[in-house]
């Protein structure tokens, strides 16, 4: 009887014996822990794993003698999750796959000449496996990016949440708390609920860090809803912006500190006023949105007479602001229009005679100021 030999391909005997050296995996994991910066506390049982998984792929590659495209390793997506997952680093993951990569490559070319593969071929492997390298960390950092994404995403719909939920008072204790510290937000400390409009809105981080405060910060509407830790400097703002600060409080009574902002800002925005604004400095302006039928009684009396008098009218309301912005002084009112002083003290004369209003009347000189006031917003 004629003996029958089967010829075994030198390739496939070589990668077989790779996927039963288990030194591979001893060594990967060793490596990795000692070299990589942020391995150190990553479980043994996971290294090995990865370390098992890129075998494989080399493996594959190796056989099907081309390397795969970026969106056909799922090892990539699988390890960079897992990772990110531990706290490594993604330039670390990177690292990791080529010290492992690079353990493979030595263990085989070793291993060649024992199987016959010749070494063109055994060194050909040098250029598929880095190949696969390319493609690995291709797909790697898609996946860091895309998982990035979605976590930023839903890292600001829990603070947008959490924000929205301690302004309103809705929450109870151990929710206000927990959120507190995820968000940074002190406990005992008084804080400032905070809104302000859509000009400043993009700067409002900034703003309070260039401040020397801190803001934690969501989009409502067209504007922006928050907390502010500690106090800003009060010369500081976003240019053509306004800033809303409610009360002091701590971190259990922010929504009456809200409600105060809230009102500020309305307040701010009927009177024209622009930068960080709080109740202290619109003292009497917060009556402009707050009684709106006093606001419509003033301007009847003071201001709807002038506006039958038409241009002229309105060089009166002009010559008015001037005179009240600069408190009554009648050369530096003149200076900011600017008119001759004689024709400033000539409009305010007709203002008296048109609507009967005497500014030397300091109960007068209020309603006049409310009106003037509530006519800028």
């Amino acid at each position: 009887m004629t003996e029958v030999r089967v010829r075994v391909d030198p390739v496939r005997a070589l990668v077989e014996s790779l996927a039963a050296d288990d030194a591979i995996l001893v060594e990967t994991v060793e490596t990795l822990r000692a070299t990589i910066p942020g391995y150190e506390d990553v479980p043994a049982e996971s290294l090995e794993a990865s370390a098992r998984r890129n075998r494989a792929l080399s493996i594959r590659t190796i056989l099907d003698g081309l390397a795969p495209e970026p969106e056909g390793i799922d090892e990539a997506e699988t390890l960079t999750e897992e990772r990110m997952a531990q706290g490594v680093e993604i330039a670390s993951v990177l690292a990791g796959f080529r010290a492992c990569m690079s353990i493979i490559l030595r263990h085989l070319l070793a291993a060649a000449p024992r199987y016959g593969v010749p070494v063109e071929k055994a060194l050909s492997f040098s250029t598929l496996l880095w190949s696969l390298g390319d493609a690995f960390t291709t797909r790697a950092v898609v996946s860091y990016r895309d998982r990035t994404i979605a976590q930023a995403v839903a890292d600001s719909a829990r603070r947008a949440h959490w924000l929205g939920a301690a302004l309103a008072g809705s929450l109870d204790r151990t929710a206000l708390f927990a959120g507190a510290s995820v968000f940074g937000v002190p406990r005992d400390c008084p804080v400032r609920a905070l809104c302000a409009d859509g000009a400043a809105t993009p700067a409002l981080e900034g703003w309070a860090e260039g401040s020397g405060a801190t803001a934690v910060v969501v989009p409502q509407g067209t504007g922006a809803i928050g907390i502010l830790i500690g106090e800003p400097d009060a010369g500081r703002s976003p240019a053509g912006a306004t800033i809303a600060l409610g009360a002091p409080v701590v971190l259990g009574e922010l929504p009456r500190s809200f409600d105060v902002a809230t009102r500020v800002l309305a307040s701010a925005q009927r009177v024209g006023a622009s930068g960080v604004v709080d109740v202290d400095r619109l003292s009497w302006h917060m009556g402009v949105f707050a009684s709106p039928e006093t606001t419509v009684l003033l301007d009847g009396i003071y201001l709807e007479p002038l506006r039958q008098e038409g241009t002229f009218g309105e060089l009166i309301v002009e010559a008015l602001r001037a005179y009240l912005e600069h408190r009554m002084n009648i050369p530096a009112a003149a200076e900011s229009i600017p008119i001759h002083v004689n024709t400033l003290r000539y409009r305010l004369r007709r203002y008296r005679e048109i609507t009967g209003a005497d500014l030397g009347d300091l109960n007068t000189l209020i309603e006049v100021a409310w009106a003037i006031a509530a006519d800028q917003g």
